[in-house]
């Protein structure tokens, strides 16, 4: 499994058994590109269930196709728990909402420190 690998939408990179996640800037994620995301991320991990810090910074708009896609079972195959990391106020408010209507069927949680976000996230290794 390679370390490190670059797409046109998302940059992804394994550390300590952990994927990082980080969304290239001024994405907008429709659902082609929400399913090409999920597809590439399952062939980096050679379909191994991961641990995953997700960097939303770069996008700018996702239309609700690609939000519903993104909290189905179909994708989020492949991770056991995520931590999105938001960067303002603001960004975290529409992050919570969006995780109280679109449910994901594991764990997901909103921070703004990666610290925090991958000590919350080893809480979920040996599940």
């Amino acid at each position: 499994m390679n370390d490190v690998f670059d797409t046109p939408y998302v940059r992804l990179e394994i550390k300590d058994n952990i994927l990082y996640g980080t969304y290239k800037k001024g994405l907008k994620i429709n659902l082609d590109i929400a399913k090409s995301i999920v597809a590439t991320r399952l062939e980096f991990t050679q379909g191994k269930d991961m641990l995953a810090v997700i960097y939303n910074q770069g996008v700018i708009s996702m239309d609700k196709a690609a939000r519903d896609f993104l909290a189905s079972a179909d994708g989020t195959r492949g991770l056991r728990a995520a931590a999105m990391m938001l960067d303002s106020a603001f960004s975290s408010f529409l992050g919570n909402f969006y995780l109280s209507v679109n449910k994901p069927p594991m764990p997901v949680r909103i921070f703004t420190n990666t610290d925090a976000a991958v000590k919350w996230l080893r809480r979920y290794e040996s599940v």
